[in-house]
């Protein structure tokens, strides 16, 4: 099984190493980055929370939007009004409470949304449209066996194994030389 194992490793550790493949799952998870229409970095949170607006179409209230994101109420505030200014998201009064104000997608953001989404689907046909039905549904299954089982492991012991990476050591544990 170690045999096994290891050929495994190898071939995550390409498919790692394959840039267009990093950038496709990139730009899925976060829609930060390239090609959304907004600035080179930066714009991560604006991203997440264009993605979390875009699961509620009713609406959040910046309190919502605060602890979905994990993030302070004064970064949600600031990352709201420049997606204001952008035309990506409107503020509009909340119907049952004079005190609060809904966020919502604007048309423009909507529209964003919906060319992302087909992007998206775009993208995954291409990536794994060479697996039939069944074979992505295994694939899926077992990505998120392997998922769960990463989770469950000790990092400060793996991270503490003869040969790990170390600062300042390459991968076989030994010094690191830039010129090598």
């Amino acid at each position: 099984m170690t045999d096994a194992s290891r050929d495994l490793l190898k071939s995550f550790g390409k498919l790692l190493q394959n840039r267009a493949f990093l950038m496709a799952v990139g730009r899925q998870a976060g829609m930060g980055g390239h090609g959304n229409g907004g600035s080179r970095g930066g714009n991560r949170g604006q991203g997440k929370l264009l993605k979390v607006l875009a699961q509620a179409p009713n609406g959040l209230t910046n309190a919502e939007i605060a602890e979905i994101l994990d993030i302070r109420p004064s970064s949600v505030s600031a990352t709201i009004s420049r997606l204001v200014d952008a035309g990506f998201v409107e503020r509009i009064p909340s119907p049952t409470d004079k005190r609060a104000v809904i966020v919502r997608l604007s048309k423009k953001g909507r529209d964003l949304f919906a060319k992302f989404d087909e992007q998206v689907d775009t993208t995954a046909d291409e990536l794994f449209g060479g697996l039939t039905p069944d074979e992505q549904a295994q694939l899926d299954r077992l990505l998120t066996k392997l998922s769960h089982q990463i989770g469950d492991l000790d990092w400060g012991d793996v991270m503490g194994r003869p040969g790990w990476p170390h600062r300042g050591m390459d991968g076989m544990g030994m010094p690191h030389h830039p010129h090598f």
